[in-house]
Formats: structure tokens, C-alpha cells, sequence
């Protein structure tokens, strides 16, 4: 099951539609990614693009929720996969 728009619109507005991945192993210049995304460009493999993620999988016992939910933009949501 995935995440209801509900949940991800209250993940979206708690990122300030910036890229929430803190991710060590992605490079990023500060402690968090922070591109800068675009509600329409949601669940399109490309680099402008950006998917809700779960921070703790459903098959490890994660739930769809909003606690439970992340904002990546595309690259740091490929390299999480």
C-alpha cells in the first residue's frame, strides 16, 4: 500500500517543497539536500523530478504515514532505492 495524497500533501508542506534527504552517503553540501521541487513534477524519472519515500520500508514494519514519509527529489530517491 502506498501513501494517500493526504499524507504526502502534509510531508510535502513540512519539507517546504525541498528535497528532505540527510542521506551521508549522497554528498550533499549541507546536512540535507534542499533542491528545490515542484508538486507537479511528483513521480517522473527525471532530475527535476520527485517521489515520496518511506523512511522505514512497509516489509520492515513502516507505516503510510506522514512521520513515516519523506520528500526526495529524483536523484537522492535512486540512490536510496
Amino acid at each position: 500500500m502506498s501513501f494517500t495524497d493526504d499524507v504526502v500533501k502534509e510531508a510535502w508542506k513540512r519539507a517546504g517543497a525541498k528535497c528532505e534527504c540527510t542521506r551521508k552517503t549522497h554528498d550533499h553540501n549541507d546536512d540535507r539536500c534542499n533542491k528545490e521541487l515542484f508538486w507537479s513534477n511528483r513521480g517522473r524519472e527525471n532530475e527535476d523530478q520527485w517521489e515520496a519515500h518511506h523512511i522505514v520500508s512497509e516489509e520492515a514494519g513502516g507505516m503510510n504515514t506522514v512521520s513515516n514519509c519523506e520528500i526526495l527529489c529524483w536523484k537522492c530517491h535512486k540512490e536510496t532505492l
